[in-house]
């Protein structure tokens, strides 16, 4: 019997198993995939964002260092950006990640410290059922003697299942609540982005080498309804170029569409220049070359709804994490502890291996962080040659063995693979 039980093995659901079990409470996680992070949380940007996309809402939300640069300023700092930019608002508090290793390390954490994952398990609304204040959570699996039944017993049950969390929501008869703008139910309503990934070669002198050109991730003036088109540098110095934000009805189609690629390729090719290297006593000109060396579909799990969709339905101990768009890695941490602080009119003060502490948040911390094991991730050039090394590209780590879901992670892994003088620099960044 746990006290939760998270559906969904994306970032968000990781995020919410690792809270829950660094505050003591017994967790686990079903996801219905062959892999943890296999659907949006493996084909996002992977870029950390502060939360205020111009100079004004940067300062409201607290970024204080965002700022407003010239056409000059920015030349010299992105001195690859096509001539017709004006200005830029800089905003210093947004990088770029490995959003495998990033989203990994959550679920990583919480089994460190005693929960339960469970992957190939399709839950059977069918066979599962509240009664008594607890939930039992069914998988019917087909199995080589046929059909098997698993289930999992917890007190509440946290729906983080991305794009079919609204499927789950009518499957389980849960009491439907109205969005805050009271305009109607929300429903899931798929939004696909689709990226191209470069490797970048500048040529000066007749001498061409692999450069990194871009080293700000570099978007438009975004609107109430997407941030734009990127152009950013991974940690493994490859260009990416995306996404772009169309609406779709399907759910899982994640098919290159040709016409979009040659959009995004002209898009990148605009933003950039052949510059000339203008410093003194210099006559040389630097050439850009870009050339084209994968592309990937993410489908955002949106909704008819701006907001995030985090409703708790007490009489049902059931909670619902929905909506998580563009910003799920940036908040992943931060929805976790929500979720938590909200499931707290279930689950009672502190659990059971805390209740002689003190009920409190600052109580919560402190226990916490006097139980919290934390055993850092294995050394970048071991899991990279390990990936390589690997039929399907898998790592262990901790005794568990993860296959890398991400494209820009199994990209950026593969060609850096032979690159010693790379992994030496960069092993203790990452």
């Amino acid at each position: 019997m746990y006290d939760l039980i998270v559906i969904g093995g994306g970032v968000v659901g990781c995020s919410i198993l690792r809270a829950a079990t660094l505050e003591g409470y017994s967790a686990c996680l079903v996801e219905s995939q062959n892999d943890l992070l296999a659907s949006a949380s493996g084909s996002n940007s992977g870029i950390v964002c502060t939360g205020g996309p111009v100079l004004k809402e940067s300062h409201d939300a607290g970024d204080t260092q965002a700022s407003i640069w010239s056409a000059d300023q920015v030349r010299q700092a992105e001195p690859c950006l096509a001539s017709s930019i004006k200005g830029a608002c800089h905003i210093p508090g947004e990088i770029v990640i490995d959003p495998w290793l990033y989203s990994i390390s959550l679920a990583v954490h919480a089994r460190e410290n005693g929960a339960v994952i469970h992957t190939n398990f399709t839950v059977d609304p069918q066979q599962s059922y509240f009664q008594n204040g607890f939930w039992t959570i069914a998988s019917k699996d087909q199995g080589a003697d046929g059909p098997t039944t698993t289930t999992v017993q917890g007190k509440v049950v946290v729906n983080a299942a991305g794009i079919f969390a609204d499927v789950l929501q009518e499957q389980f008869r849960i009491q439907r609540t109205k969005t805050t703008n009271q305009k109607g139910w929300w429903t899931a309503k798929p939004r696909r982005g689709q990226y191209r990934i470069y490797e970048t070669t500048t040529t000066n002198n007749n001498k061409t080498q692999p450069a990194s050109i871009i080293t700000h991730p570099i978007q438009p003036v975004p609107s109430q309804f997407t941030k734009g088109i990127f152009v950013f540098t991974t940690l493994y110095n490859q260009l990416v170029v995306g996404p772009t934000a169309l609406d779709q009805s399907s759910r899982t189609d994640r098919s290159i569409d040709p016409q979009t690629a040659q959009q995004l390729d002209r898009h990148v090719r605009r933003i950039l220049q052949r510059i000339e290297d203008n410093d003194a006593g210099s006559k040389n000109n630097v050439v850009v070359d870009l050339k084209c060396i994968g592309e990937y579909v993410g489908i955002r799990p949106g909704t008819n709804q701006r907001d995030y969709q985090i409703h708790l339905s007490p009489d049902q101990h059931w909670m619902v994490v929905a909506g998580i768009r563009s910003t799920g890695l940036t908040a992943s941490l931060g929805i976790g502890n929500y979720v938590m602080r909200q499931l707290q009119c279930i689950l009672g003060g502190l659990p059971n291996n805390n209740k002689n502490k003190k009920s409190s948040n600052a109580a919560t911390a402190t226990a916490a962080a006097t139980f919290c094991k934390t055993t850092p991730l294995p050394p970048l050039m071991d899991m990279i040659q390990e990936f390589q090394q690997s039929s399907d590209g898998s790592v262990t780590i901790q005794g568990h063995c993860y296959r890398v879901t991400h494209p820009l992670t199994r990209l950026g892994w593969s060609t850096k693979n032979n690159n010693q003088a790379w992994m030496r620099k960069n092993n203790s960044k990452l």
